[in-house]
């Protein structure tokens, strides 16, 4: 594999400049890849005050990093990604003695929809509904089934044992089904 090889040239050539701490680089690769780490941070946190705080801590550690590490990175939105994802885990981290106690009847508002017809779900309806979910669950969630970690892995990122980890996974996909059905009931 290539270095940078999921970058165009452009964009190689400001991580180039960036590793060599310019700010006007650093600057740029902010604002090219705020979505796509706000996307990934949203994902964990759903208080976008808190994500926009994961996001600008996580790109002073890409910038911190980034001139140690430029020569060694195959996949730039890979590692940004990895570290990404564990600056969301470590803030959701600080943060879960607030959210082990939301109880599911105050999280799950009723639903209005236009006249679709689709018994398809779009991205933006699964993630509403994913934000209806315990945020411990929507985490664990998205660290097993979108990132690919294992119940062991989740469990060491959130101190907890892996088979919390796999209990709480199931009930996070058995209340998804529950909201995906509720909502098809209310298209239809």
């Amino acid at each position: 594999m290539e270095w940078l090889s999921d970058c165009t040239a452009i964009e190689q050539a400001w991580i180039e400049r960036c590793a060599k701490r310019d700010p006007k680089a650093q600057e740029y690769l902010f604002k090219h890849f705020f979505g796509f780490a706000m996307g990934i941070t949203l994902r964990y946190l759903t208080h976008t005050d808190l994500a926009q705080e994961v996001v600008n801590d996580s790109f002073l550690k890409i910038f911190n990093q980034l001139p140690k590490q430029v020569k060694e990175i195959k996949s730039f939105r890979g590692w940004m990604r990895k570290l990404i994802v564990n600056t969301s885990i470590d803030y959701f981290r600080k943060e879960k003695r607030h959210f082990f106690f939301a109880s599911l009847d105050d999280t799950i508002p009723n639903f209005s929809t236009q006249d679709d017809q689709s018994d398809h779900q779009s991205i933006n309806d699964i993630l509403l509904l994913m934000n209806q979910l315990p945020p411990l669950w929507k985490v664990i969630f998205n660290l097993n089934e979108v990132e690919g970690y294992s119940h062991e892995e989740i469990g060491k990122m959130l101190k907890i044992p892996a088979s919390s980890s796999r209990a709480y996974l199931t009930k996070a996909k058995q209340k998804l089904r529950e909201l995906i059905n509720s909502q098809n009931r209310i298209i239809k």
